[in-house]
């Protein structure tokens, strides 16, 4: 079969052994005429067509309005051109293809590595999949943009060839890596339900259950998540080989992107208890004198920290003990949730809420959602709001809670704070999907005539937004 080139060479030939040698000026001039007036004949059906994109390619070259005044020679060759141009740019991709080795292939794409060899598939991209023994993985699906494969159990090393609009994927139970062009190993324990995944180079995101929004990884990190125990961890490789891994979930700085984000004041329909947010704050409720210290480093609209009255001395005799561990902020970066949430606990979560820092409010908000401790994620949301509310963290705010109650069940009561994050940032990093829920929260509780503006100013303001297919069906007569 021939390549690109040789398609290329042989189509040139061609063109040379189809123009006679003795061509006369007036053959040559009623064949050109002949020639254009095909082409205006054509031209409707062309342009909605691949000739149309041709003749485009040409124009934007500045080589068509020329071709009805070039002699016969620069004609026949104009056209071989066009064609050439043709079998490159309109010439459908090539479905990439692999090979197996070490493994035979069963029907379906499935691969199980015998408990003694590594099995090793290599596409034609240059992309490599090794399979530790023992391991099965099932090719389901193969593009010319990469492949999506299903990890059974096992472990699997992938050296992913970066390309432009390369989409790679590996499935594993309910979680999925997707990939352009990376170096990363990927395991899956069936039995506890546990995925791991250490990355060496390039970029991954991870989503499932426990990270529906998706958990961008960087190169020299590691994602372990825990299906049983609803826990996903974030950590530096090196770290985590090193030491004892971190309790915890997906980084905030990762996993908290929704808080890291815009706009709140006011408190929608005045109930914080409707919208899931309970008794958030109880000043001194949970907290004892030596909570009263503003916590971690100031951030936006921050308040001083200076140690309240009576906790002088225990503010001393941990100050150098502080200083030397990392903030919340960082440990919920590196994805140590349940050590912000136990150091909370110890200061007094009371005191913590009602004099905290900005930081460490967004970060113990993140920790929580993320720890799957929705109670405590609730109040340190509306104490955000409450203490900042004109900062982006404090308006965001209203959005995480009203997905936190819209997932909870209670889709009725997040409309409020919907609407609230809407009017404080329309144009916030979030205002997509609020709206998107909002448009699906109003179908679900009022029908889907009172949902359909909504779905008509989603399309208008996101047209290719995640919600778009929905908005799309319900704007539908």
């Amino acid at each position: 079969m021939m390549n690109e080139a040789e398609k290329l060479s042989r189509l040139a030939d061609l063109a040379r052994e189809g123009i006679p040698a003795d061509v006369d000026a007036a053959h040559d001039a009623a064949e050109r005429a002949r020639f254009v007036e095909a082409v205006s004949r054509g031209a409707a059906l062309r342009r909605g067509g691949a000739w149309g994109r041709i003749e485009a390619w040409l124009r934007s070259l500045g080589v068509w309005p020329a071709l009805a005044e070039r002699p016969r020679w620069g004609l026949a060759l104009a056209g071989a051109a066009a064609l050439a141009v043709a079998l490159v740019v309109l010439w459908p991709a090539r479905r990439l293809d692999y090979a197996v080795e070490g493994a035979p292939v069963a029907a379906g794409g499935y691969i199980s590595a015998a408990a003694g060899d590594e099995a090793r598939l290599r596409f034609t991209d240059g992309t490599t999949v090794a399979l530790s023994p023992g391991s099965a993985l099932r090719v389901a699906e193969v593009e010319a943009t990469g492949a999506r494969m299903l990890l059974e159990h096992g472990r699997a090393s992938l050296r992913v060839t970066p390309r432009p609009r390369a989409r790679w994927s590996v499935e594993a139970g309910p979680f999925a890596v997707l990939v352009t062009g990376t170096a990363f190993d990927v395991s899956w324990t069936r039995g506890d339900g546990t995925l791991r995944v250490d990355l060496h180079e390039g970029s991954v995101t991870v989503r499932g259950p426990l990270a529906p929004d998706g958990l961008p990884l960087r190169a020299g990190q590691r994602l372990v998540a825990r299906m049983h125990e609803g826990d996903v961890q974030i950590s530096s490789a090196d770290a985590a080989s090193a030491a004892a891994p971190a309790q915890g979930g997906p980084s905030s700085a990762q996993a908290a992107q929704p808080g890291a984000a815009q706009p709140g004041t006011a408190q929608p329909g005045g109930d914080d208890r409707a919208a899931g947010s309970g008794d958030a704050v109880e000043p001194g409720a949970e907290g004892d004198a030596g909570s009263a210290r503003a916590e971690g480093s100031r951030a936006e609209g921050s308040p001083g920290g200076a140690p309240a009255d009576g906790a002088a001395a225990d503010g001393a005799a941990a100050a150098d003990g502080a200083a030397a561990a990392p903030s919340w902020a960082k440990r919920v970066a590196a994805g140590d949730f349940r050590s912000v949430l136990a150091e909370a606990e110890q200061r007094g979560l009371g005191g913590v809420l009602e004099r905290g820092s900005l930081d460490d409010l967004v970060a113990l908000a993140d920790a929580a959602r993320y720890a799957r401790r929705g109670d405590v994620a609730q109040r340190a949301l509306t104490a955000t709001r409450k203490r900042f509310p004109g900062t982006s963290h404090g308006k965001a705010a209203a959005f995480l809670l009203g997905r936190m109650v819209d997932d909870g069940g209670s889709p009725g009561a997040a409309l409020a704070w919907y609407d609230a994050y809407l009017a404080e940032s329309p144009g916030g990093p979030f205002a997509a999907e609020a709206l998107g829920r909002k448009m699906v929260a109003v179908e679900r509780t009022s029908g889907r005539a009172a949902a359909r503006p909504i779905a008509e100013l989603y399309l208008k303001r996101h047209p290719r937004g995640a919600h778009a297919p929905v908005a799309r069906d319900l704007v539908k007569p």
